[in-house]
């Protein structure tokens, strides 16, 4: 049998924080099988949905269900995140080393008051 967790119980119905599904993966049971119930979520951060993608991914037994649009949404754009290639274009803005903060002032010019 799953053991049944209802997310919006947990953190209402924003689930903004990859600290948050750490916490939560931290908490889990070894060799337990667990059902997520995200009836009621209506939001979860990039982050967030990150780390619950991990949480999915680790030989844990977990099943997400009542996922609304918006949370799938952010979940698949992590999915396609993670198997896209990532392309950065070329830029011509130069690495400044800074070693102390006076450095980086005296770079960045002296702030208005």
């Amino acid at each position: 049998m799953k053991q049944i967790l209802k997310l919006r119980e947990l953190y209402g119905t924003q689930i903004r924080t990859r600290l948050a599904m750490e916490r939560l993966g931290n908490s889990l049971l070894p060799d337990t099988d667990y059902l997520f119930d995200m009836e009621g979520v209506e939001f979860i951060s990039r982050s967030a949905a990150d780390e619950l993608y991990n949480l999915t991914h680790t030989g844990k037994q977990i099943e997400l269900v009542h996922i609304s649009p918006m949370v799938q949404k952010m979940m698949d754009a992590v999915v396609i995140g993670r198997f896209l290639p990532r392309e950065r274009s070329v830029s011509a803005v130069p690495v400044m080393h800074c070693p102390t903060m006076d450095s980086l002032i005296q770079y960045l010019g002296t702030p208005a008051m």
